[in-house]
């Protein structure tokens, strides 16, 4: 769970992803088993994504056959992944990033299926538990559990957040429904103890973005996490340009290895449509983590989000 300043207050299935430079289609855990780069570039296959309404885009080689000027554009979008996987690579933290744009497909991933410490990202899986089971009740939240939720995502509030675990013995019910095959809660009602990944987080966010998804009225989710406060819109939020909005939830914590420090979120506009996950930990202190979270989510946008090279 979070402590503010020094104590405070993720599509349904795995990613089908292009591996950088190959040409080949694979999942994430058969890079991993093949030793390639911790990173994972491609276009999203509507199977994998079920959940996400977005347009289907040929893969490299097609693209490269047919059209000379669309295999340039591969090239330099593969150059601009490399660059980016490359940096993170470098952060003295130990990190994981997954990014998909709904817009176009295309998404990247680094150390995707990396397990973390979710700390108060989880409350987002929380309230998605709950109202998945309000919603098998047939009924709405509850005056009490729509103040609890608000006072949970929007300023982080852990007492909140203990009692709707309570009322809803955790989320370990709907992690398979929500296909986070790598989400564990934490032990003993210890919900800042559950474990997450980049992945997982990102398949969370994409059935909140989508109508149907699996997460029932998943765009009262996102309102709420459009409007935390403002000491706590940090992370996802710094990607974002004038006029689009971020709803995002944040986590963080320390250790005696160093802070945890994790931002999940959505950003949208006119032109605009992504989702992003950050998970950190190992920073030294708490600003200068969040900066370092900052440039990653806005590296991250500038590749997945940015216009075709």
């Amino acid at each position: 769970m979070d402590r503010p300043e020094a104590s405070d207050g993720m599509t349904t299935r795995r990613l089908l992803l292009s591996v950088a430079g190959a040409g080949a289609l694979a999942t994430t855990g058969a890079l991993a088993r093949a030793g390639a780069p911790a990173g994972f570039t491609g276009r999203a296959h509507r199977r994998q994504l079920s959940t996400v309404d977005q347009p289907r885009r040929f893969g490299a080689v097609v693209a490269a056959a047919a059209d000379p000027t669309a295999a340039v554009a591969e090239a330099r979008w593969q150059q601009r992944v490399s660059a980016l996987t490359a940096a993170l690579a470098a952060e003295p933290v130990d990190l994981a990033v997954a990014a998909l744009d709904r817009r176009t497909g295309r998404a990247y991933g680094y150390a995707g299926t990396k397990q973390f410490r979710t700390a108060s990202i989880v409350k987002v899986d929380i309230l998605a538990t709950l109202l998945h089971e309000a919603s098998r009740e047939g009924r709405s939240l509850s005056t009490s559990e729509q103040r609890l939720a608000a006072a949970m995502i929007r300023h982080s509030d852990n007492d909140a957040a203990s009692t709707l675990w309570r009322r809803t013995g955790g989320i370990a019910a709907t992690t398979q429904v929500f296909g986070l095959t790598s989400t564990r809660q934490g032990a003993d009602g210890d919900w800042g103890e559950t474990s997450t990944t980049a992945e997982d987080q990102l398949r969370l966010l994409a059935h909140l973005a989508d109508p149907r998804g699996a997460v029932p009225n998943g765009a009262y989710v996102l309102d709420l996490m459009a409007t935390v406060a403002d000491d706590q819109n940090w992370g996802v939020s710094a990607a974002a340009a004038a006029g689009e909005r971020t709803a995002l939830k944040n986590g963080w914590y320390p250790t005696s290895d160093g802070w945890i420090l994790n931002s999940v979120g959505r950003i949208n506009g006119a032109a605009t449509d992504l989702l992003i996950a950050v998970l950190s930990r190992g920073h030294r202190s708490y600003t200068p983590g969040i900066r370092a979270v900052e440039g990653i989510a806005a590296r991250t946008r500038a590749v997945v989000g940015g216009e075709d090279p």
